[in-house]
């Protein structure tokens, strides 16, 4: 897929990966819409009145602000970003959020908070966001791709963030499914899962692991380059060699990842 002239919805796109991610696009000459929880300076945001009819030109890249925590709220970032695009070719599912969090302490409030906030962004979201915006790839008038992005910890968790792990996970297995679908139903709509490995991003700031962070901007342009090539999955970086261990020799591959 060519990606100059598609219309490309990001979620998580305020910063980190997805910043980067829109950054890349747009200088593919896609027009890019994101949505993160807070406004993006310099970022127009798409008006809430947004129904496919604006007058071009538009600005190559606009946002909508949206808790994706919320119900609802993905759906209505998918409304709005096919209404100011006119439609969409490719989603991407990136929003995520990780809490280094022990479950074996007992609850509390803070914690049950932090975990319902990891499952609704980085699992149910998703799910939400693949229904809502089905419609407009399945019309897209060629080919077009619903991208999620996974981790190498989907495949081999981590002891500090179980919840985060199993989100990702699920993502990976609810991808597989989609798959299966879109070939019975919907021929023209790829489905590709982008494995990321360590990116150097707020989220993991104060984090170390085996190799050396991937830059956001390393990242971007091979997830730019996935969709572009459109295999249904898209290792990145070390996440590659993750995924050949794995093969060959699961016990050492989740050895190296549990304390990473």
């Amino acid at each position: 897929m060519n990606v100059s002239g598609k219309r490309i919805l990001i979620t998580g796109g305020t910063s980190g990966v997805g910043d980067a991610l829109a950054r890349a696009l747009v200088d593919a000459g896609a027009r890019v819409v994101t949505c993160g929880r807070r406004s993006d300076p310099g970022v127009p945001e798409v008006p809430d009145t947004a129904n496919g009819f604006t007058v071009p030109p538009q600005p190559a890249r606009q946002a909508v602000v949206a808790d994706l925590a919320v119900p609802g709220e993905a759906a209505r970032v998918v409304r709005l970003a096919a209404g100011q695009l006119g439609g969409l070719d490719v989603v991407v599912a990136n929003a995520g959020v990780q809490h280094l969090d022990s479950l074996t302490g007992g609850p509390s409030p803070e914690l049950l908070d932090r975990v319902g906030q990891e499952i609704a962004v980085n699992f149910r979201s998703v799910v939400e966001l693949a229904a809502a915006s089905w419609p407009h790839l399945a019309a897209a008038g060629g080919p077009a791709s619903f991208v999620a992005v996974t981790s190498g910890l989907a495949y081999a968790p981590k002891r500090s963030a179980p919840v985060y792990c199993a989100t990702k996970a699920a993502v990976h297995t609810l991808v597989q499914s989609l798959r299966y679908q879109a070939q019975a139903d919907t021929p023209s709509v790829r489905v590709q899962e982008v494995v990321l490995p360590l990116v150097d991003t707020a989220m993991t700031a104060d984090r170390e692991g085996a190799v050396r962070k991937l830059s956001a901007a390393e990242a971007a342009a091979a997830i730019a380059r996935g969709i572009e090539r459109g295999r249904p999955l898209v290792p990145i970086g070390a996440s590659r060699a993750l995924l050949a261990l794995l093969r060959v020799h699961p016990p050492i591959a989740h050895r190296i990842l549990r304390d990473g």
